[in-house]
């Protein structure tokens, strides 16, 4: 499958500054009843992110939406143009134009749509608009492309506008986040919920919040930075329903998303070394390779706990608005998370330990750390013999037939994957320059990290702080 995603551009064709837009952008949100938020009170969350030029914004929610209604609205109340893009499995596009009255003028495919008959686009109208090369559009449709992506960040270029491709969990710090909520209204939101009931837990334990997140985080022997945070999630087929059964149409006929009853939520976990590159923002946190949750911890094998399976806990699910049920989900959250992660991550407290654990993935943007190691040898070694015990072990409980053949393969992948990192590790040191560079990482890393926990009133241990790696 490919990919699919949905957002809206706006055309800032006067060229509003940041301010002036997202003053512009909170008018009309105060004018639908919504009032400005912190990011723990509110209820809705826009990312703005600008072009260059800042001739375009896109607008991105973490909510499901229906786009071409949100585009709709978006123009009439903002009284400029939009830009409804929505891409299908990367096999198409459909981009539709809209007008500042919120009308849809004009929609064009790129790709080739799944069904057979659908309207040409009109060239006035879109040159009419947005002042486009046409002769520019014309030559990306004669192009070939195997993916609808590469066609929509073409078209993107045509017109100025280079975040065609963009989405909520993928914006950087360079988008501009505004918060919203009923005005008038006390809601119970998702951050709120985990501070309540997960915050006495973590701070009984050493943990401390970063100040204007909802992450928290404790630094242990100078070298170990654990952080937990709650992730909202857009989806779980393991759950119960979780949208009505009922498919609306719209007054031209377009058939409406599901309305979505129910949220889904988890709590996670990312242990870093004060060496790494930490995500210290949430946003960051839940799509870094390093994060894991109870899910993962039991589905793995890290720990088994009686009558909990890891689909039970994979996402933790509570009907939209209603706060008895966002508090139950996340106290039975926190009644898994004191049984199985926070035991597991009261293990690791420096790095040797952070090594020899089953959550410190080999992977090659991982695999540099190893180079602190006084022998990187040793402690691959061990590592890939735990490995091999673990997959012998689950040979030995699986199968009944050619046990001996499964062990003996089992024991030359295990060779040659750790035979691949030691060459890759030992290349690094044989290249002085490309050594000198990662330990330079290294050390930027961790006085970033150092400086970024000492605003938050977290301290370092100060031996560890002042260790130099060689």
């Amino acid at each position: 499958m490919g990919r699919s995603l949905t957002s809206n551009h706006i055309f800032n064709a006067e060229k509003l500054t940041k301010a002036q837009f997202k003053k512009k952008f909170t008018d009309m949100m105060k004018a639908k009843g919504y009032t400005s938020a912190k990011a723990d009170d509110g209820e809705l969350c826009y990312a703005l992110f600008f072009s260059g030029d800042r001739s375009w914004v896109t607008v991105l929610t973490e909510e499901s939406t229906d786009t071409r209604k949100e585009a709709s609205e978006l123009a009439k109340n903002l009284g400029l143009q939009v830009l409804s893009a929505e891409l299908v499995d990367s096999d198409f596009a459909e981009l539709t134009l809209y007008e500042k009255s919120g009308a849809a003028v004009d929609t064009m495919f790129l790709g080739e749509p799944y069904f057979e008959e659908y309207p040409e686009p009109s060239p006035l109208k879109w040159q009419t608009l947005l002042n486009i090369d046409w002769a520019k559009v014309e030559e990306i449709h004669s192009k070939d492309h195997t993916f609808a992506d590469d066609a929509l960040c073409e078209f993107g270029e045509v017109i100025g506008c280079e975040n065609m491709l963009l989405e909520f969990d993928g914006v950087d710090d360079d988008a501009v986040r505004l918060y919203f909520k009923k005005a008038g209204e006390k809601k119970l939101t998702l951050n709120a919920a985990f501070k309540q009931v997960f915050g006495p837990e973590l701070e009984s334990r050493g943990f401390k919040l970063i100040k204007g997140s909802n992450v928290y985080v404790r630094v242990m022997n100078g070298e170990i930075v654990q952080l937990v945070t709650v992730v909202k999630e857009k989806s779980n087929p393991t759950c119960l329903p979780v949208v009505s059964t009922e498919i609306k149409t719209d007054n031209l006929g377009n058939k409406k998303f599901p309305l979505k009853t129910h949220d889904h939520f988890n709590v996670v976990c990312c242990i870093k070394s004060i060496y790494d590159e930490i995500p210290f923002k949430p946003d960051k946190l839940s799509l870094d390779y390093t994060f894991f949750d109870n899910c993962e911890m039991l589905k793995k094998g890290f720990i088994t706990i009686d009558n909990i399976e890891f689909k039970d806990v994979s996402s933790f699910t509570y009907q939209k608005d209603n706060k008895e049920s966002l508090m139950a989900a996340m106290n039975y959250n926190l009644e898994i998370s004191k049984k199985v992660m926070f035991p597991q991550i009261e293990k690791i407290t420096n790095l040797d330990e952070l090594f020899y654990s089953n959550i410190f993935l080999n992977l090659i943007k991982s695999l540099k750390l190893f180079l602190i190691c006084d022998d990187f040898n040793v402690v691959l070694s061990k590592k890939y013999n735990s490995y091999l015990d673990d997959e012998i072990r689950y040979i030995r409980e699986n199968y009944s037939d050619d046990i001996d053949e499964r062990i003996e393969k089992a024991k030359e992948e295990k060779k040659a994957a750790k035979q691949k990192r030691l060459k890759f590790l030992n290349d690094i040191i044989e290249n002085e320059e490309k050594y000198k560079e990662v330990m330079s990482n290294f050390e930027n890393n961790k006085s970033g990290n150092i400086l970024f926990l000492r605003k938050n009133g977290i301290l370092i241990n100060e031996e560890n702080e002042d260790e130099q790696i060689h």
